[in-house]
């Protein structure tokens, strides 16, 4: 139990060995508290209890569960940036010669536990610093297998890993079942459940629903079970009304152009032009140098070249707050790096933008209108929080990412750009933020929309850029958008 919030209520739940046990559910479920509690980050309440192997265990930190050889791997990693690979892989249990590190012996069985995960591309000695996210995500696994556990947890391992990355790992986790580990996997992407998954225990609201073979159910199911109602498909077919309405609702008005845009080694000759109220998006696999044009554009990296327009008017932004001063508003991909302040209330999360506009008499901020202000886009975002003033970081994930899009409304942009708006959030929170996007474009904000699941950009996007090392290789309309031909342009094999 949190204040003002019950995050599980009598669950009962049993893990094998030898199984790859799926949880799933909407953000809020209680997904992520009960794995918390089973890898001793959080203590259950009075008269729950946890056991292990039939008896009765108590953990009361991570280091009491790291005994019983439970491992966790979160969604967002925890690696110490500035050390390398190998020292973060033994941080907590450094290998030791004597009463000595063995730094040597820590960087051959890392190179050993890396060449066996077939990852042996990401070097012992390399800063994590250096390494991209979903590289860094690697390592975290490799942080916890190298501590050998009977039972390991997987909270949405493959949101930051490429396709090849995420196939690596469910060969990882075939090994692992094979070897008689028990994997507790919790995911939003439901058809990987399909391929790794022997069984699947929904959540909803903090209580169990239910356990499923995974061979005697199907997605649409499961997703009934999950939010407790039907949804409407997120992928409209198109139709000739469809593909008219789309374009109708298209202005003319030019509100953002980039001409020329170059960041050495990252973008390479990009232009484009964003109408108003349209919803550009932009695809491409990991690297193409998307998150890096839009840096650009919002001005925390200065271009190497390149002229932006804003409203017909030549404009240079030397830093995100000349952006924001001009109408803009970014929500970044790393909502834990970049985006919530997490010590701090929903209500200053909100209103951490717009505190100027806040004042009172005087240089103070009215204490009254930062209340109303947060509790306006509370309830017009549907942000699911107890009140205002609980901590963010107690919040789901879908909810955090409300608050932060409350945030950037509040300086009333002319653009947003946003950057994979619903990385690791469920379907029932996804369909809340498609909904927030698309009446964001018909009251006449331009979007800038950055995201690696095709289905999401061909549902919200009027048209679609599609970048290949820094470089545009596709523009479609609506009437053209096509998976496979997204991916072809991606790809780098067909280009126009």
């Amino acid at each position: 139990t949190f204040p003002g919030v019950v995050a599980l209520d009598g669950i009962n739940l049993r893990f094998k060995a030898g199984e790859v046990h799926a949880i799933i559910g909407e953000n809020g479920a209680g997904k992520s508290t009960l794995m918390n509690i089973l890898s001793g980050v959080y203590a259950p309440d009075s008269g729950s209890e946890v056991r292990y192997k039939g008896s009765r265990v108590e953990f009361r930190s991570t280091a009491d569960a790291a005994k019983c050889q439970i491992a966790m791997i979160h969604q967002e990693n925890s690696l110490v940036k500035h050390l390398t690979v190998y020292e973060n892989i033994y941080l907590g249990h450094f290998i030791k010669k004597g009463a000595f590190i063995d730094k040597r012996a820590m960087r051959e069985s890392a190179a050993e536990l890396l060449k066996k995960m077939h990852i042996d591309w990401i070097k012992p000695g390399t800063l994590v610093n250096d390494l991209s996210a979903s590289e860094q995500q690697l390592v975290e696994i490799a942080k916890a297998l190298s501590r050998d556990p009977e039972t390991i947890i997987f909270d949405e391992p493959t949101a930051s890993l490429t396709v090849r990355e995420s196939q690596i790992l469910m060969d990882i986790i075939r090994e692992l079942r094979d070897r008689n580990v028990a994997i507790v996997f919790i995911s939003h992407h439901l058809e990987e459940l399909f391929e790794i998954a022997d069984v699947i225990s929904v959540l909803r609201d903090g209580q169990y629903i239910g356990t499923y073979d995974i061979r005697e159910i199907d997605i649409p199911r499961l997703i009934s079970l999950m939010v407790g109602r039907e949804l409407k498909s997120n992928v409209p077919g198109k139709t000739a009304e469809m593909i008219w309405k789309r374009s109708a609702t298209l202005q003319n008005e030019v509100v953002l152009e980039a001409r020329d845009f170059c960041l050495p080694g990252k973008v390479e000759h990009v232009d484009f032009v964003l109408h108003r109220g349209e919803i550009l998006g932009f695809a491409g696999l990991v690297g193409a140098g998307r998150t890096e044009l839009m840096e650009c554009v919002f001005g925390y990296t200065r271009p190497s070249g390149g002229t932006l327009y804003l409203n017909g008017r030549e404009v240079r932004f030397h830093t995100p707050k000349e952006a924001v001063a001009q109408g803009l508003g970014m929500l970044s991909e790393d909502r834990k790096s970049n985006g919530i302040l997490g010590l701090h209330s929903v209500q200053d999360n909100i209103n951490s933008a717009s505190w100027p506009k806040l004042r009172g008499r005087g240089p103070f901020v009215s204490k009254p209108a930062e209340k109303r202000n947060a509790l306006d886009f509370i309830h017009k975002l549907n942000v699911k929080t107890p009140n205002a003033n609980v901590r963010i970081s107690t919040l789901s994930g879908g909810n955090q990412q409300k608050a932060l899009i409350g945030r950037i409304l509040s300086i009333k942009p002319q653009v947003l750009i946003l950057d994979e708006p619903t990385h690791g959030i469920d379907v029932g929170a996804k369909q809340e933020i498609y909904d927030i996007i698309n009446q964001l474009a018909d009251e006449g904000i331009s979007i800038l929309l950055i995201s690696s699941e095709l289905p999401e950009l061909i549902t919200l996007s009027h048209r679609i850029i599609v970048m290949h090392e820094g470089r545009i290789s596709g523009r479609m309309e609506f009437s053209e958008f096509a998976q496979e031909q997204i991916l072809s342009y991606a790809s780098g094999t067909e280009t126009i």
